[in-house]
Order: C-alpha cells, then structure tokens, then sequence
C-alpha cells in the first residue's frame, strides 16, 4: 500500500501514521542538498523528501517515524544516508533497501544535530552538535564511536553557535571544523589530537572544504569573508600560521565546490542575485537573478548544478547559465508552525493559522487549499482562530496586538482590524485569543496583558474585568453567557459572566485529594499520586493546556501539568483527574466531540518520538484510543461539525487529519 500511496501525485496520502487519513503540509522547511545529479532532498520536521532533479516532482520521503529532521548528508558512493535530528540522534540509512545500517547514540539530550559528513572512503561519519564544544567521528556500519574532540577550556563560546561545519581531507586522515571565538580546529584522526587551532575571522565561520590535492582549507564566515590556510605548512610547524584572503562578491555566507578540472568557486547571495565567482583569480563568473529564491544554495555533487530555496519556491540552476530552469518547485506545502485549527460551521472548509501570520484555508473533500493570507510576522496561536456562526467570516488573533475579521470569500485584505495600542506595558501582549459569541453578535477578546473584551460588530468595544495578568487560554460556553480564562503561570482559571465580567467562581486548581477520581491506566495513576505526595500542598506549576466548555455545557476541561481535570460546569467541583502516560503529561492541546462525551488531547514533547493524540471517554475516564504521528508538540485540536473527523495542528508545521468513525 505504501509504495502505491508513494506513485500518487498525492503527497498529502504519503507515510501516513495509523488513523489518519490526510497530511496536509510537508512540515517546516529545514534544508537542501543533492543526493546525485538527477536526486534532491530537502528536509522538515516531518522527514526527507526525495525529488526528480529534472522534473522536481517528489517521488518519496523518508524517516517520518520520528521526523525534526536537522541535517542529512549522502555518502560518496550515494548508497547511504546519514540523518540527525533535534534530539541528538544520528541515524544512517539504506538508499535502496530504507533500512537502518546503523543508529548513533544520542551525543546530548534535545542537542539538535548541526552537520554530518561522510569521510571520502565513506566508512566513517563525523557530526557536530550535542554539546557545543564537541565533534563526534562514528563508524557507520557498527554506529560505534571512533572520536570525539573538544576544544580548550580558554576557547568555550559565550553562547552556543548555531552552525559548525565539518570537512574531511582528501584522504580522510584529518578533519577540520569550526571552533568556538571564530577559531578553526584541524584534528589528525590517527593520533586523535588537535594539531592546530587557525585564527584570523572576526565573524562565525560557516563553511569548510579542502581543495582536492589536500594542500589547502578554505574557510567563509557569516560575513562572506574567506580565508585561505595552507595545510602543509600547518603540518610542518605545528602551529598556527598566517592566512591569505581571497576575493569575496557577496554578502552573507557563500558555498564553496571544486569543479572536476579542479576550478575553485563560490556561491554568495545578496539582494536577489546570486554571484558565482573564481576566489583564487578573483574573476567574477556570472550573476543569478531570481527575486522568490535566495536562501539556501547547494551544489550538486560535480558542481554543475546549484539549487536555490527561497520562501515559497525551489529553482535548479545549471551554473552556465544565467537563467533556471523551466521547472521550479513551488514549497507551499512547506508551512511555518501550526498554532490554531478550526472548522467551518458546514464542516467543508478547514482553517489552519501559522506562527508567521499565514492562514490557509482547506477544501475538506478535496484535501486541497484554498486560499492562503494573513498578517506577516503576526504569529496565530491556540484559541487565536474561530469561524462566525454563519460561517461566511473569519476571527485572527496574533502577537501584533491585533484582531483581524476576515470576510473567507475575499481575503485581500481584513474586512475590519482592531489594534491596541501598548504604551504602559512594553511587553510583547498580541491579542492571542479571540472567540465568537454563539449568537454572532460579538467576539471576545483576550490578550498577554490580561485584557478581556466584548467587540461588537460596530468596533465598539466593553472592556471587562479581569483578575489575570496574562491571559493564556479562552473559551465561551455554549450559551454564550459566560467566559473561561487561565492565566499563563498556571495560578488561577475564572469563570466570568459575558455581560458584565463579573466573576463566578475561581476554578480549583489544588491538588485533589480523593484518589477514586483519578482515571487512567493503573501504572500512570499511582505514579502521578506518588508524585504528588512529594510535593508541598499548592496548585500545579503551569496550565499548559487550555480551559473549554463541554459542547452541551455540563464540564469543563482543563489541561495542568500532568493531568487533565474536569469540572462540573454547574457545581464546579472537581468532578475526575485524567492521568496521561509517561511522556505525555504536558497537555498542549484539548478539544471535546460535537456529542461532548468524548475529550481529546494532544501531547507536548517530553523526550519521546511522537507525540500522542488520546481519546478520552468522559464518563469513565478511559482512554479508548491513541494515535501517534506528530514530530513534536500538538498545538491545537479541533472536530468536524459532524465528528467524523478529528485535525490536528502541530509544531512540526503540518496538519494531520483522522478518522473518528470507528471510535465515536
């Protein structure tokens, strides 16, 4: 069924975890290089992606079972594919087969993996990441480690850089790498020493290579400034020498590749046009207008070809020519993090806010996008996105301080916008939350500075009180009479009353203390009870989930530390505590079924591969079903009209769809 799903145009079908019907996006857009001169790969948090080089048409992806991919290197013979991730892990694959040669230790936990690459003989792989003063060398067929360096105690950086390249002699017997206060470390792997330490950038270095004779490293920093070092005379004294610069024609970090006549050259960007050019000669060769691709550039492996990124595009380029090629690859499938997803009243159309301000509609049936706008930099998080009643607008919350209404049938610009000025408080207070009254005749509002209000249609605005300093999470009863509110440091969650703001009842957040209304599996419930006897009598840390009504308005739910907690919407007593798994207990998103006997709930990342979805029986407290498919944290969750569908919005930037039928 795979390699069916794989032959399909459809890549929204492609490596789907179990339940789910639908991936929409391929994730956050992290990279790019060529595998050969007919293969690229780019790589998200949801996996690598293997594209026809002529074409650009994807034709697989691969290690989506955990996904946050950070780098990918090929080995020489192409045969072998190195991947490491945001936890440290380091995994080498069978191009042919898709199976695992071998697997690295974790080198740190939550220690992003910064570059890999294979030795010229292909049987050792160096990696750079974990902690920031160290480079590992593994032999890939047995994953056992072989080396590790670290710099001098004098040379630790301030802070942790977010690059450190990585480049093997010729004949595999030295490697350099970037070093700490924009040093260059060059390591014989024999000895398995140090042999010089290079100084003369005054800005990060970003890239390596030696030249084919293994004569001579070439270094660029951030700044576009290369420096050439002669590794012989380096040999030969033992010590740090001198350095020539070379020639630069652009700003920003260059990519560096030897032709196959042994030719030296560089690739630089720098407003729009991309400038090859011959560092040793200082010739400039040819310049590369492309106004939608900039960032990243990557050579092929005999340099004859280089690929462009940009924000919504890919280009190949043959270096000979100054224009690309026909084919470009559109990345709009690749999004920024998902922070808010709802579904339209008729249930047809999806809408999916991003971290960057983007919104993109969905065509349910189709699985196809609509429409995409939105604010730039205006990021839309949880409880930020909700459709009118009728169906026919749109609210957006974001971290610009602004409420945006949306008419969904002309999306060039907002059919109203409210902004509020923040002159006492400098701190950062977008109107995050934002939630339509069931009659329509007005939208609540709530922000990072505790502020509520009641916005009708005419912008006029009721201003409630409210005795919460950061207002985290919102949600209005069905009815539309009253609010829920949780604050961002887990103190306090409030009921109020729509009208007025009055408060009805502080909500209790204390430990409770009946152990019969703790529900889960045994093993999750006496471990959390005995977590709980260690600590001193106060409410949880953190609400890390949200606090939403029950669609027919007998509970309410909320997502602490830990557990999740239900309260009688009319008594307000607790009413059960759900206790999730190991690796779960951070609640970063809730939702109830249309029926509201049922409650979802999805993970934040706690050290673990995918992060859970669980279905939840309110009644019993059981958790009836689990899905998994998620890189990294669940940001929101929301139903289909009709329940048949569940959609989940993640930080890894894509949204998975699953199928409810079978549960509900």
């Amino acid at each position: 069924m795979m390699e069916n799903q794989k032959r399909s145009a459809d890549v929204s079908l492609w490596a789907l975890p179990e339940g789910a019907i639908a991936r929409l996006g391929q994730g956050i857009f992290s990279g790019i290089t060529f595998l050969d001169e007919s293969t690229v790969a780019t790589w998200s948090r949801l996996g690598v992606w293997l594209y026809d080089a002529a074409t650009l048409i994807p034709f697989d992806v691969l290690a989506t079972e955990r996904g946050f991919i950070t780098q990918v290197a090929f080995s020489p013979n192409d045969a072998l594919i190195a991947i490491g991730n945001q936890d440290g892990d380091v995994k080498v694959w069978d191009r042919h087969t898709q199976r695992y040669v071998s697997k690295m230790e974790r080198v740190g936990r939550c220690n992003r993996v910064n570059r890999l690459v294979f030795s010229p003989d292909g049987q050792r792989l160096a990696s750079s990441g974990g902690r920031y003063d160290a480079v590992y060398v593994w032999h890939h067929k047995t994953g056992e480690q072989v080396a590790e360096f670290t710099v001098d105690e004098s040379l630790k950086p301030r802070f942790r850089p977010g690059f450190i390249p990585l480049s093997f002699s010729p004949d595999g017997k030295l490697l350099a790498g970037a070093t700490p206060e924009h040093t260059i470390s060059i390591w014989d792997l024999e000895a398995k020493e140090r042999i010089a330490c290079l100084k003369g950038h005054v800005a990060l270095v970003a890239e390596l290579i030696f030249s084919p004779c293994g004569q001579f490293l070439t270094s660029a920093d951030i700044n576009g400034i290369l420096h050439e070092w002669d590794v012989h005379k380096i040999a030969e004294r033992a010590s740090p020498v001198g350095f020539s610069e070379l020639p630069t024609y652009a700003k920003g970090v260059p990519k560096l590749a030897y032709l196959t006549d042994g030719t030296f050259i560089a690739a630089g960007n720098h407003e729009s046009t991309v400038t090859l050019w011959d560092p040793k000669r200082g010739d400039k060769l040819r310049s590369l207008r492309s106004e939608r691709c900039t960032y990243p550039l990557c050579f092929s492996p005999q340099t004859l070809q280089l690929a462009l990124g940009g924000k919504d595009e890919i280009q190949i380029w043959d270096i000979k020519e100054t224009l690309p090629r026909k084919q470009s690859l559109s990345i709009r499938e690749y999004t920024w993090v998902c922070g808010a997803v709802t579904f339209s009243p008729n249930g047809k159309i999806l809408a999916a806010g991003h971290w960057n301000g983007n919104i993109h509609l969905w065509d349910v049936d189709r699985l196809k996008r609509l429409k995409a706008f939105g604010a730039s930099k205006a990021s839309i998080r949880r409880d930020s996105l909700d459709f009118s009643p009728c169906g026919k607008y749109l609210a957006s919350g974001s971290n610009d301080a602004a409420i945006r209404i949306w008419d969904i049938e002309n999306v060039d610009a907002p059919l109203a916008e409210f902004k509020e000025s923040h002159k006492e408080d400098k701190r950062a207070a977008g109107l995050w939350h934002v939630a339509f009254l069931p009659s329509g005749d007005g939208l609540v509002c709530a922000n990072a500075n505790g502020h509520l209000y009641v916005w009708d249609g005419e912008k006029k605005r009721t201003a409630l009180p409210v005795g919460i300093n950061r207002i985290d999470s919102l949600s209005v009863s069905p009815e539309g009479k009253q609010i829920a509110v949780a604050d961002f440091n887990g103190k306090q969650a409030e009921l109020r009353d729509v009208e007025n703001g009055q408060l009805l009842v502080k909500l209790c957040l204390a430990k409770e203390i009946e152990p019969a209304k703790y529900r889960g599996d045994a093993r999750s419930v006496q471990a959390y009870l005995r977590r709980l006897e260690k600590t001193v009598e106060r409410p949880p840390k953190r609400v890390v989930g949200p606090i939403i009504f029950s669609p027919c308005r007998t509970v309410i739910a909320g997502g602490l530390l830990g557990e999740i907690r239900l309260w009688d919407a009319t008594t307000y007593e607790v009413l059960k505590v759900f206790c999730p798994p190991h690796g779960c207990q951070r609640v970063g998103a809730l939702t109830f079924s249309p029926c509201g006997r049922y409650l979802v709930s999805g993970a934040s990342w706690i050290d673990t591969d995918q992060m859970s979805i669980r279905l939840w029986e309110v009644a019993t407290g059981e958790n009836i079903a689990t899905f998994w498919g998620h890189s990294t944290d669940v940001q929101d969750l929301a139903f289909s009209p009709d329940g048949t569908l569940l959609v989940s919005g993640s930080y890894d930037g894509t949204l998975l769809l699953w199928d409810m039928k079978p549960y509900l």
